[in-house]
C-alpha cells in the first residue's frame, strides 16, 4: 500500500496534465485518471524498476484516453458532417499516441548505444550540426563521427522493425 501511495504521489500531475492534453472536460479528466492507478493497482507488483513503474502507468494512460474515445465514437450521435470531423479529431489523437510511443522506443535504444556514439547521432541528427563541425569539436576525423552516426542509425532500424 505504502508503494502505491508513493507511486500515486509520484506521478497523479504528469498524469493529469497528460490526460489533459488529450481530454478537456474536468470531470472526464478526473475519471480517466482514476482508471489508470486503478489499472497500476493491478499491475504494480509486476513492475520492478521505476523505468518499468512508469511504463505502465503511461502505457495505461494512453489505453485508457483511447478507450474513452472509442466509447464516446460509439455513443456520440454526429449531427450532419460532424462524423467526418470527429473520426479525423480520434485519428489525430491516436497518431500522437502512436508517436510517443515510437519517440519512446527509440529513446529507449538510444540509451543502449555507446555514449559517444549517441553523442554524435543526437548532434548530427537533432541538433542539425554537421559531421564536420562534431569532428571539429572531438578532434577526430568527419569519417570518424559518421561511421559513429551511421552505427546507430543502423541500430535503431535494426530494433525498430521489431516494434513496427
Amino acid at each position: 500500500m505504502d508503494h502505491f501511495k508513493k507511486v500515486y504521489s509520484e506521478y497523479k500531475h504528469r498524469v493529469y496534465f497528460f490526460v489533459s492534453r488529450y481530454l478537456s472536460d474536468e470531470e472526464d479528466i478526473e475519471e480517466i485518471v482514476q482508471d489508470i492507478f486503478m489499472h497500476v493497482w493491478k499491475y504494480l507488483s509486476k513492475a520492478n524498476s521505476s523505468s518499468e513503474i512508469e511504463a505502465l502507468i503511461f502505457k495505461s494512460a494512453k489505453q485508457e484516453i483511447s478507450n474513452f474515445y472509442r466509447k464516446r465514437k460509439m455513443i456520440f450521435v454526429p449531427l450532419e458532417n460532424s462524423n467526418e470531423v470527429n473520426a479525423e479529431e480520434n485519428n489525430d489523437i491516436e497518431n500522437k499516441i502512436q508517436q510517443e510511443d515510437q519517440l519512446k522506443k527509440i529513446e529507449n535504444l538510444l540509451e543502449q548505444v555507446p555514449e559517444r556514439s549517441r553523442e554524435f547521432f543526437i548532434k548530427n541528427k537533432i541538433q542539425n550540426l554537421s559531421l564536420f563541425t562534431i569532428a571539429q569539436e572531438n578532434d577526430i576525423s568527419k569519417t570518424a563521427v559518421e561511421k559513429h552516426v551511421n552505427k546507430v542509425l543502423k541500430f535503431l532500424r535494426t530494433n525498430l522493425n521489431f516494434f513496427i
